[in-house]
């Protein structure tokens, strides 16, 4: 069992900061602070999470900034403890933190396509490391983060420091005896680039602040050179001053640059470092083999449409990669699909594939098309699994194509108020409606939905 509970504590005339602790089973694992914007709206808001340096606590973000800075522009803002002082950004810190953030967007109108994060020396790296680890479009994502002396690459820094007693303690011993404890737990890994989870940081744009004479500053300039091309939003500090942490960081400048993003949780092209079985944007690898190993995938989705609305909407799925997991199911949240085209590289032996999403729940059946056979299906629940000992092969077309069982909006099956609803709903803007949606609210197949559309319906439903 979860509670939180917490203080109020007054540090201005304006501004009101609430202290909560979080508790779990009975136990009290972390505390973090919170503050509330003046709003004149219900519109959803940013938010913005700040991580303390070593040896700091939740309170001691509110010596910068960036509680000011949060305030002003209207945003949430929240600095989390993390379970100590020293946690290097390990995955129980990590877990605290996304507790945190749930709570706030559970309570409060904020924006979870504009949550920031920053931080200063340790903390500098916590937002690059939890968007390595969190990649989950259902659970808090990151939109951008900004790092002050960032130590990016845990392990560099143990031997830039002849060792570092907090990560020992965190992570389990040395780089030598826990090598993927330190590398999981960083935002890259220098050494050896196939053990590094800074792929994973394609879609976060990141800001790189640092002093002029910190080992730090080789951390950020080498990540900066290493994702430039890679990440298409990136900013670095061209003339440091001395300073470490905090110190170096212009609260103004890096709330700005933040400001311009939201998020990306849908992106064309997947290049990822898993350290677990897990969700990453539109792809969720089940079954790791080996547990102190990254599961590797890169894959591309190309989706084309007819007209927007119409026939033969395809979507064409590329696999480049596949390691290290047996299981792949694959999140079609959004598009209306009538085929899927798989393309691999190389022939994958004892893997499997699933496709999932929405569209589902309208799918009557379905069959799959390969080189020599074609064979069809029911619709299969919630999953279409396929073996790819069955249908992959190296050089193999394979095609999947869909047949729908009903064409009303809300597919219960009935035309009624509610499908009428929908459509009025997502005339006006208030709400969305699937690709599938539109086109079976688009009965006279203008690729237009307005008001005849709705006559139509209309007369479905008194006949």
């Amino acid at each position: 069992m979860k509670i939180i509970y917490g203080i109020i504590l007054s540090i201005s005339f304006s501004q009101e900061i609430f202290t909560e602790y979080l508790v779990i089973n009975g136990d009290t694992l972390d505390n973090f602070i919170y503050q509330i914007p003046e709003q004149s709206n219900n519109e959803l808001a940013p938010l913005l999470v700040v991580f303390h340096q070593w040896s700091g606590s939740a309170m001691s973000t509110t010596y910068t900034q960036f509680d000011e800075e949060a305030y002003n522009r209207g945003w949430y803002f929240l600095s989390p403890w993390g379970g100590s002082g020293n946690n290097y950004n390990h995955q129980q810190a990590q877990f605290l933190w996304e507790q945190e953030i749930s709570w706030m967007i559970e309570r409060f109108n904020i924006d979870s396509k504009r949550i920031y994060m920053v931080g200063g020396s340790m903390g500098g790296a916590s937002g690059a490391i939890y968007a390595n680890n969190h990649l989950d479009p259902t659970q808090p994502m990151i939109s951008a983060t900004a790092s002050a002396s960032g130590i990016l690459d845990c392990e560099r820094r143990y031997y830039e420091m002849d060792g570092n007693n907090s990560m020992m303690e965190w992570f389990g011993g040395s780089p030598e005896d826990f090598p993927f404890e330190y590398h999981r737990n960083s935002a890259v890994y220098f050494g050896d680039l196939n053990q590094s989870m800074h792929y994973n940081l394609q879609y976060t744009p990141i800001y790189l602040d640092f002093g002029a004479t910190e080992a730090h500053r080789g951390h950020a300039e080498d990540l900066y050179e290493l994702l430039i091309g890679y990440n298409q939003n990136m900013w670095i500090e061209t003339a440091p001053e001395n300073g470490h942490g905090f110190s170096v960081i212009d609260e103004f400048h890096a709330c700005n640059w933040l400001s311009q993003f939201e998020l990306i949780d849908n992106p064309e092209k997947i290049n990822v470092k898993l350290d677990e079985s897990s969700r990453a944007y539109w792809i969720e690898s089940l079954n790791q083999f080996d547990e102190n190993n990254f599961i590797s995938l890169e894959i591309e989705k190309e989706y084309t449409l007819n007209n927007g609305i119409g026939l033969d909407n395809k979507l064409i799925i590329s696999i480049e990669q596949f390691e290290n997991t047996d299981s792949l199911v694959l999140h079609i949240m959004d598009e209306w699909i009538d085929r899927i085209q798989f393309d691999c590289s190389e022939e994958y032996e004892d893997k499997v594939i699933g496709i999932t999403g929405h569209f589902i729940e309208y799918l009557e059946n379905y069959q799959i098309i390969n080189d020599w056979e074609t064979q069809q299906f029911q619709n299969p629940g919630d999953v279409i699994w396929v073996n790819s000992n069955e249908f992959f092969g190296g050089g193999e077309n394979l095609y999947f194509e869909f047949f729908y069982s009903t064409s009303d909006i809300n597919a219960d099956g009935i035309w009624d108020i509610n499908d009428i609803l929908l459509s009025v709903n997502f005339i006006l803007g208030n709400d969305s409606l699937l690709m599938l949606q539109q086109n079976f609210a688009d009965l006279n197949n203008d690729n237009l939905i307005n008001i005849i559309d709705i006559l139509l319906m209309i007369e479905i439903i008194l006949d």
